[in-house]
């Protein structure tokens, strides 16, 4: 059983009777939507699909918050964008395209990337619904509840309030009529007519009746356990900052029960996503992000989906790009093999089942060796293709072109051990070798002289330079290990490289000789 199920199974004793599971999630658009935002949407993504597995019915949807005030200018927008704070996201401009508003523009973002990962869900504009006069009523609750819902919040804080506090505490934010900003202080409310007087720092006054105004909504921690009760949510996931014993759950789950007569949704909290090689959390508000579109360029969607699923929520983890994407693609590349050929474990088979990978997957090409010899043939495509049909390996354009395209883009943007050919002998090593290590260099050579039908022959080859006379299994495996870091070194200058027999057919022979043959005194000149 994997993590998800579980929590379907407990979210169904909760609600035995249940017809229709709601689960929720929401994300600010305070700028890029990243990778740790989506933490939270695949987390109830992974337990509405364990909970329509078991047979019931789900509405998943996401809310995004962009009737929030835009706090600060995340780095990489124009700091012009400064005159903008104290507004809603649904208010100002987009940076990148005049057309849109800023919300609209990081929220269009997210919805495409969701669906890139084939992740379908009801997107709710928080803009949209508190316009339209849907929380007119909960927010009139609020009001009339104000003394109450500022006890509950002066409960979980450690500073001390006044009496003078709780009489002027209103759980809304108002947007002023004249400056769109929500700087305001609310002076007033008529509870008989509706009538609420605001002041503003841009020094307007105004009094507006609250059965007609749309330009209010309510405080983070009233207006989360509001949704819950208007949507009937019986299951949402929340950051580890939300999740502490004074967090906004906590509270949100007290007024939730005292205010809006609600039971708060069993609740999944899920710790934060790092990017391996940095420090510090994400956040949207500054523009330190890593974005779905930025991992999509190099993953392939199933192991996005992998990298979540395998890892319980409460777990924090970091994404790698640099080579340890190789290592990720070569595990999950056998993992899927295993799968369907139904010799993987309870567990891992019920992790990879949430990515949603189809069968087809396994005619993948390796992704290691795309990314170690697209370099090596000057990213020439047709000559890829000519060196790994040489190694029986797929290139039918489905399953080629896509890892070539990742391969390419991480290459280009994270790849640092990129395979290189030495342009010389390694006169340096060779004079470190034994005699006898310098005899199977010499036998090397001479196995290279013959032609292969393909690499796997190349590498059986190779394999009898050092199995001659070696009956041992344990020496064996310890000669074959030190011929290969020979041979890896004096061609490409380290102890470990990829397949050595589709390496050594990847270059022309007169570049091999040059490298190997210690009788050979000109430069290499790699050409391919």
């Amino acid at each position: 059983m994997n993590w998800a199920q579980d929590e379907a199974k407990k979210l169904i004793e909760r609600h035995p009777n249940r017809e229709e599971f709601v689960v929720a999630s929401g994300v600010s658009p305070s700028g890029i939507i990243h990778i740790g935002n989506f933490r939270e949407i695949v987390t109830t993504f992974f337990v509405s699909k364990e909970l329509e597995r078991l047979g019931k019915k789900v509405r998943f949807i996401l809310s995004f918050d962009d009737f929030d005030r835009f706090r600060k200018v995340p780095n990489g927008i124009d700091k012009e964008y400064e005159k903008y704070i104290g507004m809603p996201y649904s208010s100002i401009p987009s940076p990148f395209n005049s057309n849109k508003t800023y919300a609209r523009e990081m929220e269009e973002r997210f919805i495409n990337e969701l669906a890139q990962l084939d992740i379908h869900l009801e997107f709710i504009s928080q803009t949209e619904q508190y316009k339209s006069g849907r929380y007119r009523e909960k927010i009139k609750l609020a009001i009339q509840e104000r003394k109450r819902i500022f006890d509950i919040l002066a409960k979980y804080k450690t500073q001390e309030f006044t009496e003078e506090d709780r009489e002027n505490y209103y759980p809304i934010s108002l947007y002023c009529e004249n400056c769109g900003k929500d700087n305001t202080v609310i002076t007033g409310y008529n509870h008989e007519t509706g009538d609420i007087s605001y002041r503003c720092s841009c020094g307007y006054q105004h009094t507006e009746n609250i059965n007609e105004k749309t330009n209010m909504k309510l405080q983070w921690k009233v207006d989360w356990p509001m949704r819950w009760q208007e949507e009937g949510v019986l299951l949402e996931p929340g950051g580890r900052d939300h999740s502490a014993e004074n967090g906004s759950y906590a509270v949100s789950r007290e007024i939730s029960r005292d205010i809006f007569h609600y039971e708060a949704p069993y609740y999944i909290p899920y710790d934060f996503i790092g990017i391996k090689g940095t420090n510090g959390k994400m956040a949207s508000s500054t523009g330190n992000v890593l974005t779905l579109t930025d991992l999509l360029s190099v993953y392939d969607m199933h192991l996005i989906l992998w990298f979540y699923a395998k890892n319980m929520p409460s777990h924090a983890f970091n994404i790698a790009l640099d080579d340890d994407v190789l290592r990720f693609y070569t595990e999950f590349d056998r993992l899927v093999k295993a799968y369907f050929n139904q010799k993987l474990d309870a567990n891992n088979a019920n992790v990879i089942s949430l990515t949603g990978v189809k069968e087809s997957y396994v005619n993948n090409p390796d992704f290691a060796t795309i990314a170690n010899f697209l370099p090596m043939v000057n990213y020439n495509i047709e000559s890829l293709k000519r060196l790994l049909n040489y190694d029986n390996m797929n290139c039918t354009p489905e399953q080629f072109d896509s890892r070539v395209l990742k391969a390419s883009a991480w290459l280009n943007a994270y790849g640092n051990s990129k395979v290189i050919i030495r342009n010389e002998f390694n006169q340096e090593y060779y004079d470190t070798l034994t005699d006898e290590e310098k005899e199977l260099i010499r036998d090397t050579l001479s196995v290279l002289q013959d032609d292969y039908e393909n690499s796997w022959a190349l590498q059986n080859a190779l394999y009898q330079v050092i199995n001659k006379g070696v009956m041992d299994v344990n020496e064996l495996k310890a000669k074959q290990k030190r011929y290969f870091e020979i041979i890896y070194n004096m061609i490409i200058g380290c102890s470990r490289g990829p397949k050595l027999g589709l390496l050594l057919s990847a270059i022309d022979k007169k570049v091999i000789k040059i490298l190997l043959d210690s009788n050979e005194k000109q430069k290499a000149i790699v050409r391919f």
